[in-house]
Parts: C-alpha cells; structure tokens; sequence
C-alpha cells in the first residue's frame, strides 16, 4: 500500500493535474455542498486513522490518503467552475501543488568534511571551509555558523550557512544541522539538512489568495 512519491515525478504528476482539472470540469454535478463536505469528511477520517499507526508508518504515502486527497481535488475542481470563489481557489491551488509537486520534491541529511569533497545525492558537491561555534559563559553552543564550498560543473561558490538561515543553490535549500566535535584540530565536519520544493511557490500562492479571501470578506 507505501506509493513511492518519485513514480509521480514531473511529467506525470503535470499530466495527473491536467487529468483531475478535465473530470473537475466534466463532472460539474460534484459541485454541489454535500459533495464537498463528504470529500472534507473522506480526507478527516484517513487523517484520524493516521493516528492510530505506529510511529514512523508513512500513511501519507498509502494509497487510502492519496486517493482521498485527489478526490477532495476533483471536487474542489468541479466546484470552481460551477462558481468561481476566490476561497476556494486558494485551496485548491494550495492542495494541487501540495500533492502533485510532493513527487518532485526531496529531503535528506549530508555529512559535509572538510577533508573533501561530498556529493552523492546531489547534483552538485559542498566542502566544508570553516566552522565557528558562540558560547555562552559557561561554555554551552549558543550559536554556530559554517562556511561552505559549493561546487558544480559550471561554477564554485562559498556561502556562510546560520541555524534557520538556509541558502539555496540549484534548486536546493540547505539548513545547518548539526556539527561534528572537536578533535584537537577544530570542527572536523558538520551536517546538512538538504530540501527540494520546487512547487512551494504555488502553495504559498494558495495560502496568501485564501488570506485574501479572508481580508476582503472582512472588509465587506
């Protein structure tokens, strides 16, 4: 029942929302509200069996949970081109990219050295140059920084990563982590957490268009 999110990758997943954008507009009976609230319901309900799975169990990549969300989609579609709401466009728009760009996107975590370079899964190569760790008075962290090499085919570049600064470089979004005790002759290595979202530009759309909705039906 576990999907594996990458089968879906671009152009599938592209083709998959033409496809749920074509039966929204064919089947505009599903516009109606009890549709939607069935649809509401049916994507609850696989939320609240998520619940009661063992820790670590990736429900939302099962096919109960998708399917749910693709409906809830289908519905949404058809009601949009029944009646135009800005609302719901803003949902739809946030769950479309959601689910379908889920397939395109990665996470993980790299080891970056300073004795070399480390690439594999990424398209491109770091090194770690420098590494600087604040501390309190008593000698806890209070803040670190690193200083990274990033290398590709085309170009090298140096970036400073800081906790909950992340930069970006080729699409990926890299957040310092972690770092690697000190052995005598500084920071040996340190730890990357590396991100791939390459739709969230059209979830956060979505968000802002139903915080609009919001503003204008406030201001009425």
């Amino acid at each position: 029942m576990i999907i594996n999110p990458h089968w879906f990758a671009f152009p599938v997943n592209a083709l998959a929302g033409l496809v749920i954008i074509f039966v929204g507009w064919r089947a505009k009976k599903l516009s109606s509200i009890t549709h939607i609230v069935i649809a509401l319901a049916l994507v609850l309900a696989v939320c609240l069996v998520q619940g009661f799975m063992p820790a670590g169990y990736p429900f939302t990549r099962t096919w109960p949970f998708v399917v749910a969300l693709v409906w809830l989609l289908v519905v949404l579609t058809s009601a949009l081109f029944r009646k135009p709401s800005l609302t719901y466009f803003g949902l739809w728009l946030a769950l479309f990219a959601g689910v379908l760009g889920a397939a395109d996107s990665y996470n993980g975590q790299l080891l970056v050295h300073k004795d070399g370079f480390s690439g594999a899964p990424l398209p491109f190569e770091l090194r770690l140059t420098e590494f600087t760790v604040d501390t309190y008075p008593g000698g806890e962290p209070m803040d670190y920084r690193a200083g990274i090499e990033l290398s590709d085919k085309n170009r090298t570049v140096n970036k400073t990563l800081l906790v909950n600064h992340p930069v970006s470089f080729k699409g990926y979004q890299l957040y310092l982590s972690d770092y690697g005790k000190d052995r005598g002759d500084g920071i040996p290595y340190c730890i990357l957490m590396y991100t791939r979202q390459p739709w969230r530009w059209l979830v956060l759309s979505g968000i802002l268009l139903m915080m609009a909705a919001a503003l204008k039906s406030f201001f009425k």
